[in-house]
């Protein structure tokens, strides 16, 4: 049984006032095989982002405007905003306000580079939040509006979404042990998270480790809101079905 989950203030790695770039690990060593990194982008400069031919990186935009320049397409942040380019290949981030986001950095088997050289024609993949398809899902009320950032199959082992709901409202408990799960709290977010036997305060701006294997659920009352993207990296392809079996497309 779990009694501890691990969360990270992701606003602590930002400069006050931000007038420089920074970059931060955050929970390092939480989950084998991913490391995330915070950045803050300040107005008016231009980052190049890390590439590697053995790493699959993807980048969740969740405050401040600007653009990413995957050396072919320019694509505008506006909003929350999800990007992930062809491993090995460059690619830039400019802010126009101060921009703050996640970097993932998956390690990728030989078979997650043969799927990445399946999938070559979805890369460099780019979405914005407003066009994110929806689902439903039978642990979340009608109420509920969930997205898809990052589909089923696409970007091997990993899939990426979001919960966005007021209170009184909740996701309903439910466990998944064929796969890690980090919940990172968008704008206004301010729920609680149960996992086995612990619970902890769950804000906008935190990163949260879903303890392996427990049996999780999200709370939040009146006059509070939940909004938070989940990030599910699975051990093997196969168990991405339990996506495509549980997520009901809307459209």
């Amino acid at each position: 049984m779990t009694d501890t989950i691990h969360c990270e203030d992701l606003h602590r790695a930002v400069p006050a006032p931000r007038t420089d770039s920074t970059s931060s690990e955050v929970m390092p060593g939480e989950i084998d095989g991913l490391r995330t990194i915070t950045h803050a982008v300040a107005p008016g400069t231009t980052v190049e982002l890390a590439n590697s031919a053995e790493e699959g990186r993807v980048y969740l935009f969740t405050s401040g405007r600007g653009r990413v320049d995957d050396g072919s397409t320019t694509h505008t942040i506006g909003e929350v905003a999800l990007f992930a380019p062809r491993p090995g290949t460059m690619a830039s981030v400019t802010a126009t306000e101060a921009l703050l986001f996640l970097e993932l950095i998956v390690d990728l088997t030989p078979t997650d580079l043969a799927e990445f050289e399946q999938n070559e024609e979805k890369f460099p993949f780019f979405l914005s939040y407003s066009d994110c398809k929806t689902y439903r899902e039978r642990i979340k009320s009608a109420k509920t509006v969930s997205r898809t950032l990052m589909p089923e199959h696409t970007f091997p082992r990993l899939c990426v979404g979001s919960v966005e709901t007021t209170g009184d409202d909740r996701v309903a408990a439910h466990e998944h042990p064929m796969l890690e799960q980090l919940f990172l709290g968008l704008q206004d977010n301010e729920c609680v998270v149960h996992a086995d036997e612990a619970t902890a305060a769950f804000g906008e701006g935190v990163l949260l480790h879903i303890p392996l294997g427990s049996r999780h659920g999200v709370e939040v009352h009146e006059p509070h809101r939940l909004h938070y993207i989940w990030i599910d990296l699975f051990r093997n392809r196969e168990g991405m079905q339990w996506i495509v079996q549980e997520h009901i497309e809307e459209s």
